[in-house]
């Protein structure tokens, strides 16, 4: 079941105010055009996912601007504590000009796991690409074949999705795929995705990267909706607490 939300920074002044033991960087926030610049969370922080960006780049780019061997050197100066290979999104209104399918996407993500994983002394959190639930069940497969995995792995294309039951089904799909002892992380997944029972307990963790809230606000106003997060959240976790024991009581 979910056991830590990673809450999304964006690389600003405001991040050394937001107090949450966890939190997800993008390297996309980070990175200047020519290197990454300086992240400064709050002090209370206790873990650090480092995601690679690759829907942000592939939006500007099309292609990563930075090499997994800069990608392991920003992870080990941030000292984080889990670093997502640098993937390839599938989503349907993802940036094609160089990889068109899918398939072709997964195979990129792969090659990168390779090289990513290659580079010791960083966590490194293999990424299962797709959209389908054929798609995601063909990359596990070549991840397998690969022997790229990780004792934590996350699901991608998964923060664009508007159907519970559908995101459900995959989740379930990869859950079903993968050797018991894997825990998996949920990139972006939405609030009222983990009001679902079985989507809570399949996850170990996820993150709040598909939240917009802090982009076009003022500071004080991203602390407040931070707040209003946190209280969003405490709520979904409290209702799962409430099932548990009733169903013990049963």
């Amino acid at each position: 079941m979910v056991q830590k939300v990673f809450f999304a920074l964006e690389g600003s002044g405001t991040d050394k105010k937001v107090d949450w033991p966890h939190v997800l960087i993008s390297a996309a926030t980070l990175w200047t055009g020519r290197k990454f610049k300086p992240f400064r969370p709050h002090e209370n922080v206790k873990e650090i996912f480092l995601d690679s960006g690759g829907f942000s780049f592939f939006s500007r780019y099309g292609e990563y601007p930075y090499t997994c061997l800069q990608l392991w050197r920003l992870a080990r100066k941030l000292n984080a504590s889990y670093v997502a290979v640098m993937d390839y999104p599938c989503e349907p209104g993802v940036n094609r000009e160089l990889y068109k399918t899918n398939i072709e996407r997964i195979e990129r993500t792969i090659e990168n796991g390779i090289k990513c994983l290659d580079l010791d002394g960083v966590n490194w959190v293999m990424v299962i690409q797709g959209y389908t639930v054929d798609e995601y069940l063909y990359a596990i497969d070549r991840i397998r074949e690969q022997g790229l995995f990780t004792d934590v792995m996350a699901i991608g294309t998964l923060c664009t999705r508007r159907s519970i039951s559908a995101a459900r089904e995959a989740i379930l799909a990869i859950r079903k795929a993968l050797p018991g002892r894997i825990k998996l992380h949920g990139f972006g997944v939405d609030l009222r995705f983990l009001r679902d029972p079985m989507i809570f307990h399949a996850l170990y963790s996820t993150d709040t990267g598909a939240w917009k809230g802090f982009m076009p606000m003022r500071e004080i106003e991203k602390l407040q909706y931070l707040e209003q997060y946190k209280m969003k959240l405490s709520a979904v976790m409290n209702f799962h607490s409430r099932q548990k024991r009733l169903v013990r009581v049963v």
